[in-house]
């Protein structure tokens, strides 16, 4: 029985893709797609691949993609979210940090939808950060459903045996998704209900 559903956020709920690499080429002028969208394929934290952003940089980005977010409000699933939340309990598990996240819901008017916001505050491994909604709420991975839009965060919710589906709207494109074996990949919004109900009905 479907209980949770758990969200990555940026290019899943929030659709930050191109405003990342837009800020992130302000200071990394030569950054390309490429090599951004490649540190995605493993824990952007611990991957070897990962771009290294100084402390002022971090801090800079995470500046700008609040100022630019509150100017667009990207949320493609803004109406959907609060019917979900009236049947799941949600959660948002990210890379982000937690204050950031609590400002772009803010902005969506969707912060209160959501249990727990997981950002890198709380860890920076999302296996962990799974295992914690796990055993906070006594929950079974079978009993949730996970939607990302990355390698890596596929094969984060692999290793805890976590039910996932791969988003190709955000990050990262099916075929470099399909290498996580998710158990489905979607590529239009309006996919997104009926897939939460196809997996309700199992």
């Amino acid at each position: 029985m479907l209980k949770a559903i758990i969200f990555d956020f940026d290019g899943v709920l929030g659709d930050t893709c191109a405003m990342s690499i837009e800020v992130c080429r302000v200071f990394k002028p030569g950054l390309t797609d490429e090599s951004f969208l490649n540190q995605y394929n493993g824990n952007v934290y611990h991957d070897n691949n990962k771009i290294r952003f100084t402390d002022e940089e971090s801090d800079f980005f995470f500046q700008e993609m609040n100022k630019r977010f509150e100017e667009k409000h990207l949320f493609p699933f803004k109406k959907d979210l609060p019917l979900l939340g009236d049947q799941y309990s949600l959660f948002v598990v990210s890379s982000t940090r937690e204050s950031s996240l609590e400002k772009y819901l803010k902005c969506g008017d969707l912060l209160e939808i959501f249990e727990w916001l997981m950002g890198s505050e709380t860890h920076r491994s999302k296996v962990v950060k799974f295992k914690m909604i796990f055993e906070k709420y006594n929950l079974k991975p079978e009993e949730c459903l996970f939607f990302t839009d990355t390698l890596g965060d596929i094969r984060e919710a692999n290793e805890v045996g976590l039910p996932v589906v791969g988003v190709t709207w955000g990050f990262q494109d099916h075929e470099t998704l399909k290498k996580g074996n998710p158990r489905k990949i979607i590529s239009e919004f309006e996919e997104l209900l009926p897939t939460i109900n196809d997996y309700k009905d199992k």
